[in-house]
């Protein structure tokens, strides 16, 4: 679609990058704000501001139907990415207050394979669209389509979603309780309408929070925005693009659900299924990259792969979510690896120069040693956090107070919105 975009709306290959760019721009902007929020509403108000930027980012996707030229293109992008700011730092909290942590991974997978289900989906919508001959394919119907169902989704789930255990409607009261004392064990903590500027200021100190980030910064520049520009310039025709890039997302659905599945019933390797993830990228990369440019297929399979770190995404979100304790701190780290996300897509499409195509060298020579970068602190976070928990076993065997009474006071500090590094019993997952 972005070649008709182009052709209709006179932008070229680097004005197209660049509406991309502002969506994770407009993103990056607003999070902060959307998190000040949600820590001084009430927990009710975090649900409401997400499905309420979730129904404002439809409406803004039906708008682009009317654009014209590059500026109203900009503009429009710049604001979907404004209103989806704060879409899954807020399913990332709610995930975290219904969901034991070894729960967390399929969790946070479920509703990321989101993103999966409507890339084949628009692939295919948009490929039967370009064979209408009476209107632009790109102009109207997939973002009045796509727009309308956001909108109606959004609005129905004011009335489904839960904003919190409490008064979740298909519980009873029973189950409301039994949800509750559950997650009490992941020593995280419940809501708080205070903001607590210390958790703030443990969040930014806490080395845990930059790994987090620069996994996140360096594992985003291929996350496949600027796939369809590779596919075109491979040799593949435009139609062709676009049923093309419906394997990429089939190749990262089964990633998700493999690296996410195996994550949660063997414990503590995370970090290794997304080294995996990142190893399968690196391929990737390098298959386009070193293949001679009539190989076609062959690059076209490393395109395939090279979504792998996709998977990637979901486990690091239920990193954050189960190894962070305090309201405020939660939502802190979660807004600054939301920024690291955002301007790893920001960076990703203006390493590809147009004057490289269709090879890119430097484009992918770049993403090759970003994903090498991930390795990193991604073994980093693993050793640290293992360090941590053998430090805390051992304080636990020296203290006079039993295994069960000390689980009691630790469990009832964490209802008392304690942070991950005040409570002594807590233990991290990696």
């Amino acid at each position: 679609m972005d070649q008709h975009i182009e052709k209709t709306v006179g932008t070229d290959v680097a004005t197209t990058e660049d509406a991309k760019t502002m969506i994770d721009t407009g993103i990056r902007l607003s999070p902060e704000e959307d998190r000040r929020i949600l820590r001084k509403l009430d927990l009710w108000a975090s649900s409401i501001l997400t499905l309420g930027h979730s129904l404002v980012w439809g409406a803004i996707l039906m708008i682009t139907a009317v654009c014209h030229d590059a500026a109203g293109l900009l503009t429009t992008r710049f604001f979907l990415g404004v209103a989806e700011s704060a879409i899954a730092p807020g399913l990332t909290i709610l995930i975290s207050m219904f969901y034991k942590k070894s729960e967390q991974p399929l969790r946070h997978a479920a509703w990321f394979l989101g993103n999966t289900c409507a890339g084949v989906f628009g692939g295919l919508l948009n490929y039967g669209i370009g064979h209408v001959g009476s209107i632009a394919p790109w102009k109207k119907p997939p973002f009045l389509i796509l727009g309308s169902i956001t909108v109606a989704w959004s609005c129905a789930n004011f009335f489904l979603l839960p904003d919190e255990p409490s008064n979740a409607h298909f519980f009873n009261k029973t189950d409301r309780e039994k949800v509750i004392i559950r997650v009490q064990e992941n020593l995280t903590g419940t809501k708080s309408n205070e903001l607590k500027w210390y958790q703030v200021r443990g969040a930014l100190l806490d080395i845990s929070t930059w790994f987090l980030v620069l996994i996140q910064l360096s594992s985003s520049t291929p996350n496949g925005g600027f796939r369809s520009i590779i596919l075109h310039g491979i040799g593949f025709s435009t139609f062709n693009t676009l049923l093309l890039q419906c394997v990429p997302y089939l190749v990262q659905f089964v990633l998700v659900v493999l690296c996410t599945g195996g994550s949660s019933y063997l414990k503590n390797t995370r970090t290794y299924w997304m080294m995996l993830t990142f190893a399968i990228t690196l391929v990737g990369a390098a298959l386009v990259r070193q293949l001679p440019e009539p190989d076609k297929w062959g690059r076209y399979v490393g395109t395939c792969l090279m979504g792998a770190n996709s998977a990637a995404f979901p486990l690091l979100m239920s990193l954050m979510s189960g190894n962070v304790g305090g309201f405020t701190k939660k939502t802190t780290v979660n807004a600054i690896r939301f920024i690291a996300y955002c301007a790893g897509n920001i960076i990703g499409p203006q390493l590809f120069f147009q004057r490289e195509a269709p090879s890119y060298s430097f484009g992918f020579a770049a993403l090759i040693f970003c994903q090498t970068t991930c390795f990193f602190p991604c073994l980093g976070m693993r050793f640290y956090l293992m360090w941590v928990n053998n430090m805390r076993d051992r304080h636990d065997d020296s203290t006079e107070m039993a295994g069960e009474e000390n689980m009691q006071v630790q469990a009832v500090m964490a209802m008392m919105d304690k942070t991950d590094k005040e409570i002594g019993s807590f233990r991290y997952v990696y």
